[in-house]
């Protein structure tokens, strides 16, 4: 007995000295992978590297940091290589992209204690200063090139923008008057001399042009009681570019400094726009009071 449980030990030893032995990339299986192809741990951050963000909801002009790793890929048994492709679309409530999408290789050799590694992909796309509200997504595409396998998954979140009411011709959307920059509207516009009147604004319904051409301005004046022009403003407030994203409309603002000698009464801001590449022109009145 004693003989045997000595044969025994020693047949253990010698298949744990063979597999010792065996080169490293006969450690790793070739082809299939020992987990199915899977994305995991995809979280939204507060920050590049930082915790994860509490909620999914983001603003106009916010930057946005992802980050996922990839699980289940196969290792080249010859080259102990992994090579994978990954693409990430960065898309709005209609399915347009927001930005250009971000897309990447991982080609690396794996030694042999990176039996466990997984691949992180980071992403960090900026929303556009004109994202408006909805549900937005990243669509995730990952291929693994040596299994010849896919996988694609979306990553949602939300974007609270502004609402902005569409229209089929050039016009100003959502005046408001207010006591500071984009400040909150006041539902009676009263102000005393001496006051700074700001007032806000969104452009919409005109024509895009190639590579999402926009090429607006606007111009006002001020109207007393007795329909007199005591203020013209010198030269349009122009918006024109380009840009990756659509721009549906134009948010403008703008303040008047209310001199102290002018008369306590009711006066008028004559806006007026123009759409250079719809040839369109509106104009819209908006009362004020000075006490």
């Amino acid at each position: 007995m004693f003989q045997r449980a000595r044969e025994s030990w020693s047949s253990v030893r010698r298949v744990r000295l063979l597999l010792c032995l065996l080169p490293p990339a006969l450690l790793f299986a070739k082809g299939e992978p020992k987990k199915p192809l899977a994305i995991v741990h995809a979280a939204l951050l507060e920050a590049e590297d930082g915790f994860i963000r509490p909620d999914n909801v983001y603003q106009p002009g916010e930057t946005i940091y992802f980050v996922f790793n990839i699980q289940g890929y196969a290792v080249d048994r010859d080259t102990n290589r992994v090579k994978l492709s990954y693409r990430i679309d960065a898309l709005d409530y209609n399915g347009v992209p927001f930005v250009e999408p971000d897309a990447g290789k991982i080609d690396t050799e794996l030694a042999p204690q990176d039996s466990k590694w997984m691949p992180r992909v980071r992403f960090s796309p900026t929303l556009p200063l004109w994202a408006e509200s909805g549900n937005y997504k990243f669509a995730i595409h990952v291929t693994d090139e040596l299994a010849r396998k896919d996988l694609a998954q979306d990553v949602a979140f939300q974007v609270r923008g502004r609402k902005v009411e569409p229209s089929a011709s050039l016009v100003a959307r959502n005046f408001q008057y207010s006591r500071q920059e984009d400040g909150d509207p006041l539902p009676a516009p009263a102000y005393r001399r001496g006051d700074v009147l700001w007032a806000s604004f969104d452009i919409t319904g005109f024509k895009i042009g190639e590579k999402n051409l926009v090429d607006v301005d606007y111009d006002l004046a001020v109207q007393n009681a007795e329909n007199k022009v005591i203020f013209q403003q010198p030269q349009p407030a122009a918006e024109r570019g380009t840009s990756f994203y659509p721009r549906r409309y134009v948010h403008a603002t703008f303040n008047l400094n209310l001199e102290p000698s002018i008369q306590p009464g009711q006066y008028i801001i004559i806006l007026t726009l123009h759409d250079k590449l719809g040839s369109q022109a509106d104009q819209s009145r908006h009362a004020f009071t000075v006490e």
